[in-house]
């Protein structure tokens, strides 16, 4: 066969590694210490994933989305979910609340309302913007009264 002609052919698995957005992958090798492997082998099940490529690379993107939330450019665009639990009796929904998440309404897309028992609401207000304005609106509602719980899920906008 003339030297032109010869194709390569490529292992199964490099074919499927290849089909990402831009059509490539980077392999990389790494060192761990047995017993960290073998507590991410057990999570990695538990978590439901079949191979450890899909667990490594949806861990790295936990950990971008951290740092970028704790230490990350504030300019940067991401979305989330804020979650209040809070205490329906104390919280002033109806005036500050309403006004705060009216300021933000440039990186509010949505908000969900639950009444858990008698005294106890939990709501989420999905929003989409730059970090900077997320974590503002996250501290505003925080600093009102009857806020039992704030917590900020983030995603970074990759």
């Amino acid at each position: 066969m003339p030297k032109d002609q010869h194709q390569r052919h490529k292992h199964p698995r490099e074919k499927k590694q290849q089909q990402q957005k831009d059509g490539t992958v980077e392999r990389i090798s790494m060192s761990l210490p047995p017993g960290l492997l073998s507590e991410f082998d057990k999570s990695m099940k538990k978590a439901g994933f079949s191979d450890r490529s899909k667990a490594i690379q949806t861990a790295l993107h936990s950990f971008i989305d951290q740092n970028d939330w704790d230490k990350g450019e504030d300019s940067r665009n991401g979305a989330g979910a804020i979650m209040m639990l809070y205490d329906n009796h104390a919280y002033s929904h109806d005036d500050a609340g309403t006004h705060i998440q009216h300021r933000y309404s440039d990186i509010i897309s949505a908000t969900t309302h639950m009444h858990l028992d008698h005294d106890n609401c939990l709501e989420t207000i999905m929003v989409r913007g730059e970090i900077r304005k997320i974590k503002e609106l996250a501290k505003s509602l925080s600093e009102n009264r009857g806020i039992k719980s704030l917590k900020v899920h983030f995603v970074a906008i990759i």
